[in-house]
């Protein structure tokens, strides 16, 4: 769950109209989720700085951020 006590399904359902297709998928926003309630400040992946995420904007990043 993220910060604001929603579910993994209910944050995708919340970012689907906005990013349609392009929305991440349930197990990558589960990750994040983990990620950011173990202490991470951002949701992106400094373990793999050099992979190629073709969703992820600025605009991803900060509508994520704000849904955790």
């Amino acid at each position: 769950m993220g910060k604001t006590g929603r579910s993994t399904n209910v944050i995708q359902t919340e970012m689907r109209p906005v990013y349609g297709d392009e929305c991440f998928t349930r197990p990558a926003i589960h990750a994040w989720c983990e990620k950011l309630a173990n202490g991470h400040k951002s949701v992106v992946d400094e373990e793999e700085p050099g992979r190629h995420v073709v969703s992820m904007t600025d605009a991803t990043i900060a509508a994520v951020n704000s849904l955790m």
